[in-house]
């Protein structure tokens, strides 16, 4: 659909730049494919958005990030798959249990073996066997996995101000001669 029909609207997609930022992980295309696309007003209310607490995950890169609030209300592409849960489970910690937890990635493995792409598909998500600690300890390790990210964050800022300060310092002594 295009902005031309009188009843589109213009909604903004979620990128594989925003979702590796969330996770951390560099991107590394000078532009994003898509960022927005037009859909029929009446079909805008059935569009899966991003949202608090709803886990994403991309099925090709077989990763998984609880978005921040800048990237709430974004259209989900047929890339990514949502996950809601029930009380009593962290979203934040089932993202770390997506990325990082050992049994997870056997089953992400297994499922994607002798694949020419390795994808996940939704019945493999929902064939998952998972085994969760109590709420207690899912918010602790989430806590955790946080101030990682965070302090991996500010590392990579400090080595980014670092090198542009070495830089300045090298143009500053050429600009002497």
């Amino acid at each position: 659909m295009t902005e031309e029909h009188a009843d589109a609207v213009k909604v903004n997609l979620l990128t594989l730049r925003q979702f590796n930022k969330a996770i951390g992980l560099p991107y590394r295309m000078l532009q994003d494919k898509k960022q927005h696309s037009f859909v029929k007003e009446e079909k805008f209310e059935k569009l899966l958005l991003t949202k608090a607490d709803r886990l994403i995950i991309h099925l090709q890169s077989q990763k998984a990030a609880v978005l921040p609030k800048e990237d709430w209300n974004l259209v989900i592409p047929s890339n990514f798959v949502a996950l809601d849960f029930e009380e009593g489970i962290s979203a934040p910690f089932m993202s770390w249990y997506f990325n990082e937890h050992p049994k997870i990635q056997k089953q992400f493995h297994l499922s994607t073996q002798g694949s020419t792409i390795a994808t996940l598909s939704i019945n493999m998500l929902r064939a998952m066997v998972i085994s969760l600690p109590p709420m207690v300890e899912q918010e602790k390790i989430a806590s955790i996995v946080t101030l990682q990210q965070h302090k991996r964050a500010l590392m990579q800022e400090r080595n980014e101000l670092e090198n542009k300060w070495v830089r300045q310092q090298i143009l500053n002594k050429l600009g002497e001669f």
